[in-house]
């Protein structure tokens, strides 16, 4: 018998391949089948089909086909690294699938399919703020049909222009009111809000990366909590643009327009802070 075109695709485990295929790239499935089963790549769709195909049976062989099926927080946490961050290629575009299987010690993000390492552990003074946010986000939602979730938890954002599933950050705080976008492995979509709680070391990562991330995202509200100068910066998007908010300083109350309500005093958020 004559050796198809994509020896892969012979010899790869076939088991939800098709599914996977399908939720990776949007294509159907009928177009799917047709081009793994006859090896045909004589469209764009057939041969993104083929080619996502083929990245999934190589990935196959790093971890067992049931963790691959049905992945969860407990499955990430618990698998073999298929390698030590350091070793990674930082040229590469990696994907959540690849973010799935790595175990390392240093906490990472992938923005647009770079990997960036995050800060250390938080700092004190990082944990002194977060614990007093995270008591007024509380209090104002609770019995509201929002979700508020705390770092470690992974955002699946879907950017424009980007590969799918390439983007996964672990904001501070989220927020989300639909809660469709909800799974067992966090949030997959856009968050209301989002906050960040800026260190000496993530400064212009927050401020500048991120920033145009969430931006670009539609996230509707972006708050930067700045220990060091005693201030929260909240910017509201219009128009597809973030708009800022005249800064919350010492004295003042901080609250942004989607949640008018939601009221958080500057001077109770630095409150705990040593000071300088």
């Amino acid at each position: 018998m004559e050796r198809k075109k994509y020896p892969e695709l012979e010899e790869g485990m076939f088991h939800g391949l098709h599914k996977a295929v399908h939720e990776r790239t949007g294509i159907s499935l009928p177009v799917i089948h047709q081009a793994l089963a006859e090896h045909d790549d004589r469209s764009a769709k057939k041969l993104l089909a083929i080619r996502t195909a083929i990245e999934i049976i190589r990935e196959r062989a790093y971890i067992n086909e049931e963790s691959y099926m049905a992945p969860t927080l407990e499955t990430k946490a618990v698998n073999e690294p298929v390698a030590e961050y350091a070793m990674l290629d930082l040229d590469r575009l990696y994907t959540y699938w690849d973010y799935l299987k790595w175990s390392f010690l240093d906490r990472v993000e992938l923005i647009k399919g770079k990997v960036v390492k995050m800060c250390p552990a938080p700092s004190r003074n990082h944990q002194l703020v977060v614990r007093v946010v995270n008591r007024y986000f509380d209090q104002y939602f609770l019995g509201k049909p929002c979700g508020l979730f705390y770092a470690p938890f992974d955002v699946r954002l879907p950017v424009p222009g980007a590969k799918k599933d390439s983007t996964v950050v672990q904001p501070d705080l989220t927020v989300i009111c639909d809660l469709s976008k909800i799974d067992e492995k966090g949030c997959f979509g856009v968050p209301d809000i989002l906050v960040e709680i800026l260190s000496p070391g993530n400064s212009h990562h927050d401020m500048n990366v991120k920033f145009k991330l969430y931006e670009s995202s539609g996230i509707k509200e972006y708050w930067i909590i700045q220990p060091q100068g005693r201030s929260i910066l909240i910017y509201v998007l219009e128009n597809n643009k973030y708009v800022g908010l005249p800064p919350f300083t010492e004295g003042t109350e901080a609250c942004g327009r989607l949640f008018p309500k939601l009221v958080l005093p500057v001077d109770a958020v630095f409150e705990y802070l040593p000071k300088e």
